[in-house]
């Protein structure tokens, strides 16, 4: 996918190669990722990094799922995927993160404006909806900065980290899509 702005930036189809390398970013990142995706810090794992990674690759074949990871230089920083894919409808849902390490760079704007793009061309949907946690400071402002509009508030939604939390609804349509 094209990130013109990052020449060191690279979005790639997940692989089970990138096993370990998904293990040591989980690994460095636990607290990180527990706070709103605890379900990952397991892929801390190398074995069930590869496990993931295999069924990710066959969500991606049922065309249910479509999930990236984010590469700077040949360091692998964050992961990105479309879910919920409805080609009758023509819409799905972004979820993504990157590593602490790798925040405040732009990255995570770059990669989600990127697939965006490819959502809306290649893939022709319509509209792309993202959900965060109530607490999720960072994911509200990158959709913000995206373009996306704040559609409401889903009361105690999720169960995270032993509490229910509501989650805000964010969606963005493909005439308001600005690729730049």
């Amino acid at each position: 996918m094209n990130l013109s702005a990052f020449p060191d930036i690279s979005i790639v189809p997940t692989l089970a190669q990138h096993a370990e390398a998904l293990a040591e970013l989980v690994g460095h990142n636990r607290e990180h990722l527990h706070a709103f995706l605890p379900a990952v810090v397991h892929l801390a794992c190398v074995d069930d990094a590869r496990e993931y990674l295999c069924a990710a690759a066959a969500r991606a074949a049922s065309g249910g799922v479509l999930e990236w990871h984010i590469f700077s230089g040949t360091a692998l920083c964050g992961s990105i995927r479309l879910k919920e894919i409805d080609t009758a409808d023509r819409k799905a849902s972004i979820g993504y993160y990157v590593g602490r390490q790798f925040q405040g760079r732009g990255i995570a704007s770059a990669a989600v404006r990127a697939v965006l793009a490819h959502a809306f061309g290649m893939l022709q949907l319509n509209r792309i909806a993202l959900q965060c946690a109530a607490g999720n400071h960072a994911s509200m402002a990158l959709a913000g900065r995206l373009g996306f509009a704040h559609e409401g508030v889903l009361r105690q939604a999720e169960w995270l980290n032993g509490v229910f939390v509501d989650l805000h609804v964010y969606a963005l349509l493909q005439a308001d899509f600005r690729p730049d």
